[in-house]
């Protein structure tokens, strides 16, 4: 298969852009962003403070930043804050200077997504009940403006000493919006009146289509919809192709008519998003599966699309606070049921801090992104004619170019779609034009359902290499040398060429050594486990972060304590809730005893449960503290968040409800759950302890 890119840059202007209104480090042109005059690509991942307990708001924040995210993300929900008109909440979870504190003592800048209506699957979008019995809202009207501004004023106390143009960089205001962009105009003019300074205010990129030179346009796309209607699985889109087109049409698709991804439209405009899903909520009627693939797939496509502000949502799941339904269901005039309290969203990183495959592998490329070209960023992505856009079109390959004018980038290919098969494609050789330079790659052969990039016409050290065979990771300099670490590319042999000789690369640990450069190739399946910090190596297992020189590590152990907790099945219990198990079929109930004692030598334990219902409920007393709407067979629970209420009272009731094959509980489950079965079944209780060792030992 031969394939042709010709390149023809686009030019890169100051534009006319009106995105900010203070001095700061951040700036931007037309094609990418900047930090302190240099070129940087932000990689922001979403997290709700309010839906994570305050205890582990620092250690999330340095789990986030470990899989190489460097900005977050987080709604600031009005119905939480605010319910009562005049009447604030800014305690516990919900105290947003607290989290704010915490971003600036370690450098983690901040995007404050302020509404005032939000979505984010809660309930009236985050509005407070008197807001969403008004006629006129989400408009111009002097009563709503009125509202807005008295929320506004309560949040702005709070987050004022954080406005510093390094702690809070962006603030987005509204939230797909289908009105005239006057009207966030005029949020925009109210939130400056009150004092509010950003180096970014944001918008939505959908469903309004059009660009605006006051608000940075966000783009998103997802693995799946579980909004859409029907109950089969949803046919192929181009959600993880390579492609020029920045927006989709199937994003939002449950709150309005969805307008086709429109070309070109965004050419002008550097490329951000602040909706690439790495994972999907789940909702009643549509349970899809997210592998590591899926979460990993639509980020990686569109980096190699050419987006230079990657934002993740979300990048870390949570859990909505009990002590009042803020779910998003039917019974509020939306068109989705959602659980009362999961909102794990099969994120990168689970509610419970726990790194997932997607988050490892998304870590690899973010480690490329920080620490092996900082500017690529500047080199702008280049892409083959498509014969089709024809989703189910699997006969050429998705595939770009990312290079600067002198011909040097990289190579990236993707032949992964969720629910479409590709075959693997043979003897692809692929000619890249920019200006007077050709660069000819090597022939490979490309398996189905694999993504990778590599680079060609690379300098490193003193040697310039036409191209090397494997994805790079990081690079540093010791004692005159360069050392770079890269991924096997899977199903790839690695390999480079040195002024047209080609080198076989082995996956030696001390590396393959080229005049300076030592190139060390890890395999496929090892790279996971990769971590670089402070310019060191390591192959570390479990979920990682840094404090204060430390690295400190999650692990499962191989103890079980299952013989220690009980699991009996039960009669009838009168409970809470029963509506929301959204079941016509008989319910099962479950008595699980713990020991009061069982957190106190153990930093967690980790439930895991056999399922085969369609959704439960745990209750602790008459309070519920936790749910489950079933996507794998699995649920699973970490006894670390439920502390408080194990110390009081470590007997816990689990109430079940099957799958039916008719009505409300007749749904689609990517991984098939059997019909009119309840049945819970503990299958392990797993303690993870929390190791620590001094980063100055690098373990390879």
């Amino acid at each position: 298969m031969n394939i042709t890119i010709k390149a023809t840059p686009k030019p890169v202007n100051p534009g006319n852009f009106n995105y900010g209104n203070m001095e700061s480090p951040y700036g931007c042109n037309t094609q990418y962003f900047t930090k302190a005059g240099s070129p940087y690509t932000i990689i922001a991942g979403e997290l709700h403070f309010s839906r994570l307990p305050k205890e582990r708001w620092r250690e999330t924040l340095l789990k986030m930043r470990e899989c190489g995210v460097n900005t977050v993300s987080t709604y600031v929900f009005w119905n939480y804050h605010e319910e009562v008109k005049g009447q604030f909440n800014f305690s516990g979870n919900k105290d947003i200077a607290a989290f704010l504190a915490i971003c600036k003592d370690i450098a983690m800048p901040c995007i404050l997504r302020i509404g005032p209506w939000c979505h984010g699957e809660v309930i009236r979008g985050g509005f407070p009940k008197r807001i969403n019995h008004m006629v006129k809202k989400r408009c111009d009207s002097p009563r709503y403006l009125a509202e807005v501004r008295g929320f506004w004023q309560g949040l702005y106390k709070e987050v004022k000493p954080y406005l510093d143009g390094e702690t809070v960089i962006g603030i987005q205001l509204e939230n797909e919006y289908t009105g005239s962009v006057e009207h966030i105009r005029t949020l925009r003019k109210i939130a400056e009146e009150i004092g509010f300074k950003v180096p970014f205010f944001t918008m939505t990129a959908w469903p309004s289509g059009k660009p605006d030179d006051d608000f940075l346009p966000m783009t998103g796309g997802y693995p799946d919809a579980p909004w859409a209607r029907g109950k089969t699985a949803l046919k192929p889109n181009n959600r993880f192709a390579i492609t020029p087109a920045k927006t989709e049409g199937e994003i939002g698709g449950d709150l309005f008519k969805s307008k086709e991804a429109k070309k070109g439209v965004y050419d002008e405009v550097p490329y951000a998003s602040c909706e690439t899903g790495p994972g999907n909520q789940v909702t009643q009627h549509r349970r899809p599966y997210i592998c590591e693939k899926d979460g990993y797939g639509v980020g990686f496509a569109k980096f190699a699309s050419g987006m230079n502000w990657l934002g993740y949502y979300m990048f870390c799941g949570g859990a909505n606070p009990n002590d009042r339904l803020m779910q998003e269901n039917r019974l509020t005039g939306y068109p989705n049921n959602y659980p009362i309290i999961d909102y794990d969203f099969q994120a990168p990183l689970s509610r419970y801090g726990v790194c997932r495959p997607h988050g490892d592998r998304l870590r690899l490329m973010h480690l490329f992104v920080n620490s092996f070209d900082p500017e690529i960023c500047t080199k702008q992505a280049f892409f083959p004619e498509w014969k089709s856009s024809d989703p189910n079109d699997v006969s050429f390959l998705k595939c770009s170019v990312r290079a600067d004018e002198q011909g040097s980038g990289y190579f990236f290919a993707s032949t992964y779609e969720k629910g479409l098969e590709y075959h693997d494609f043979e003897d692809v050789q692929v000619t890249f034009t920019i200006g007077e330079k050709t660069v000819n790659l090597p022939s490979v052969n490309i398996k189905s359902g694999t993504m990778f990039f590599c680079p060609f016409a690379l300098t490193l050290g003193s040697v310039h290499f036409d191209y090397i065979l494997a994805q790079p990771l990081a690079k540093t300099s010791t004692d005159g040398k360069t050392v770079c670490y890269f991924a096997e590319c899977e199903g790839i042999a690695p390999k480079c060429a040195v002024g047209g000789k080609e080198i076989p690369l082995d996956f030696h640990e001390s590396g393959n050594e080229i005049d300076d450069v030592t190139l060390v190739v890890i395999p496929y399946d090892k790279a996971r486990q990769f971590h670089f910090i402070g310019g060191k190596p390591y192959f570390l297992d479990g979920t990682v972060y840094c404090d204060n020189g430390e690295i400190i590590c999650e692990q499962i152990t191989d103890t079980d304590l299952k013989n220690e907790i009980t699991l009996t099945k039960i009669s009838k219990q009168k409970l809470p809730y029963n509506y929301f198990l959204y079941s016509t079929g008989k319910r099962n109930y479950y008595e699980l005893k713990l020991s009061k004692d069982i957190l106190k030598h153990n930093f967690d334990v980790v439930l895991e449960f056999a399922f085969d219902g369609l959704n439960l409920q745990v209750f602790s007393g008459k309070t519920l503290i936790n749910d489950y709407f079933n996507i794998d067979g699995k649920f699973v629970m970490h006894l670390r968040d439920f502390r408080a209420y194990i110390e009081k009272n470590s007997v816990l009731i689990i109430r079940t409800a099957p799958r039916t094959g008719f009505g409300i509980s007749h749904v689609y489950c990517e991984k098939p759950i059997p019909f009119d079965s309840g049945c819970l079944i503990l299958k392990s209780a797993v303690p993870v302890v929390k190791k620590t060792l001094k980063a100055e030992e690098p373990v390879f």
